[in-house]
């Protein structure tokens, strides 16, 4: 096969089926990665996501199909390949609690042969990078959630890889580490020229950073575009009616007005329920307020905008697989 050379990360066809399984875990999965894009890899819980990750970072075979990093074959030029890889996998124990940050990257640079003259340098600057310098010498199992995760990108970052994995970068962070986070990949992909993919549940940090939007389902591709042809061609398609309603909605109401209305959400706090609707129908908006009444509810507003990422993402992935 021949590989595009411009392409960091290259995958063509990749499957992977577990021995006993009855299905691929990943089926025919092609897509390519360039110097300073960022690519989001989406899907539901078990579609294949972290198992595509992992076959990148070369810590699983592909049972057939071809990835290739900096146009190394990462099954056959593993070690070629890796190189140019940083990754930080959720779940993964990426540090070691008992050591200070400044210790762990100073470790972690050793694992991956930085020079030992170069890597105090490198360790204050990606410190500073991460705003965790004046930290450095605090354990690390005292962290935040978020400085443990800026402190595992540092470390990813060490060696200087041209290709960067993220698995689930903001889980669990509060939506100031997350703002900063976001940030930081923003400027290492746009100012750094890295390749990064990450995968997130986080529609709106999709939305923001990514230039390629990949859709996984099933182990199988649902959609595969660039992030504003993606919403482009949705918009051309569908907006969304929304409604808001003083309070909550009783559960029973709520299971009646899913099963009238395919696709709809609803989304309650103690003084306030938000409810989108894919569709913008006069007739079945009409319909809506009109069981809403029934019920009691009290429609404080209603209106139409374009869809969002995450509106997308839940359309794609309850629609038919493509083949």
């Amino acid at each position: 096969m021949v590989t595009d050379p411009e392409n960091f990360v290259e995958l063509n066809s990749v499957t992977k089926q577990y021995p006993g399984a009855p299905e691929s875990a990943v089926s025919h999965v092609s897509f390519s990665l360039r110097s300073g894009e960022v690519l989001a890899l989406l899907g539901p819980n078990g579609a294949g996501k972290t198992t595509t990750v992992k076959m990148i970072a070369g810590l699983i075979t592909p049972t057939s199909g071809v990835i290739t990093i900096k146009g190394h074959d990462i099954v056959r030029e593993r070690q070629k390949g890796i190189r140019h890889i940083g990754a930080v996998l959720e779940g993964a124990r990426n540090l070691y609690w008992r050591l200070s940050a400044g210790e762990n990257l100073r470790y972690f640079g050793s694992l991956r042969q930085v020079p030992r003259k170069q890597l105090p340098d490198r360790v204050d600057s990606l410190l500073s990078f991460v705003g965790l310098i004046d930290y450095k010498d605090r354990e690390v199992g005292r962290f935040s959630r978020g400085m443990q995760q800026k402190l595992a990108i540092a470390a990813a970052l060490l060696h200087d890889p041209d290709v960067l994995l993220l698995d689930e970068p903001t889980l669990g962070l509060d939506v100031q580490a997350a703002r900063q986070l976001e940030e930081s990949i923003a400027e290492l992909a746009h100012k750094s020229g890295k390749a990064i993919l990450l995968t997130t549940h986080v529609m709106d940090l999709a939305e923001k950073l990514a230039d390629q939007i990949f859709v996984i389902h099933q182990g199988q591709m649902v959609v595969h575009a660039p992030t504003h042809t993606l919403l482009e061609q949705y918009d051309a398609q569908r907006e969304v009616t929304e409604l808001q309603v003083e309070g909550e909605i009783n559960p029973a109401h709520v299971a009646s007005l899913q099963e009238a209305f395919p696709g709809i959400t609803v989304t309650s706090n103690d003084r306030l329920t938000h409810i989108v609707w894919p569709s913008i129908d006069q007739g079945k908006v009409i319909l809506l307020m009109s069981l809403l009444n029934e019920y009691g509810a009290t429609i404080l507003n209603v209106g139409r905008r374009r869809a969002r990422l995450e509106e997308v993402f839940l359309s794609l992935t309850e629609a038919e697989v493509v083949e």
